[in-house]
């Protein structure tokens, strides 16, 4: 392998959960719910990164427990409201073949959670998230440990 760099592609997740923008937000938890996932990549008409629904997004859009006690009032809640209502609407993507270290750089110069990864083409091929990051430093300490 000699000086290259990896690459984003050797991090990122594939496939990526996905959701229509007109789902409603609370098809997109539960979703996430059934899928185990943090983010839902936001597809357009084409099938194009139109934007990023998260964990946080979803919870920030419900009413509060104090307010609104009963759990299946706050699910009517989130029935009521779409994920472009919540979404990060034109997420920062990366490119696949990127070096790693400008993806993650980019990730933290953002503060974002995920970085949707596209190809030359601008077709979306993966995610990089917070729990790759981790795996990476993982096995990075392993690997400066033997």
């Amino acid at each position: 392998m000699g000086d290259e760099k990896p690459l984003t592609r050797s991090i990122m997740s594939s496939p990526v959960e996905t959701i229509v923008r007109t789902a409603s937000a609370l098809a997109a938890a539960e979703k996430m719910a059934e899928r185990r996932v943090l983010h839902l990549v936001v597809l357009d008409a084409r099938g194009r990164v139109a934007g990023v629904v998260s964990d946080r997004d979803l919870r920030s859009a419900q009413p509060s427990q104090l307010l609104v006690p009963d759990p299946e009032m706050r699910k009517k809640g989130l029935a009521t409201i779409r994920v472009e209502d919540v979404m990060t609407a034109h997420p920062s993507t990366v490119r696949d073949d990127l070096p790693v270290e400008e993806a993650l750089a980019d990730m933290l110069r953002r503060r974002v959670g995920c970085l949707p990864v596209v190809d030359r083409q601008g077709a979306l091929v993966g995610i990089v998230t917070g729990g790759d990051v981790t795996k990476l430093a993982i096995q990075l300490v392993r690997e400066r440990g033997r």
